[in-house]
């Protein structure tokens, strides 16, 4: 009698279509350097959910948050986020009108 091989599960085995899309996205991310409890990680989280909810996609958050900005003097939101004054100033944009952005 042969045994039938199962495979594990993959991001393309949960969820809806766009749960999916958001799952193979974090699985391209690069990791972001801070530690689980840093000071750095929560602000990065923070960051993140923000960006998310911003731009509508983990993707397209990440791409937002890692390229030079005008509105930034040509930092990127990541880099200026790094102080409490700089976190305001990339949330305050994020919320801002597009044209703004």
């Amino acid at each position: 009698m042969a045994m039938k091989r199962t495979q594990a599960p993959t991001t393309h085995d949960m969820g809806d279509k766009a749960q999916q899309d958001q799952l193979t996205d974090w699985d391209r991310m690069a990791p972001v350097g801070g530690e689980f409890g840093s000071p750095d990680y929560e602000r990065l989280e923070e960051l993140d959910h923000l960006a998310v909810k911003a731009k509508g996609s983990l993707l397209a958050a990440r791409r937002w948050l890692d390229a030079p900005n005008q509105a930034l003097d040509g930092l990127t939101p990541e880099e200026v986020a790094k102080t409490p004054e700089g976190f305001a100033r990339v949330c305050q944009l994020m919320t801002s009108p597009a044209e703004a952005r």
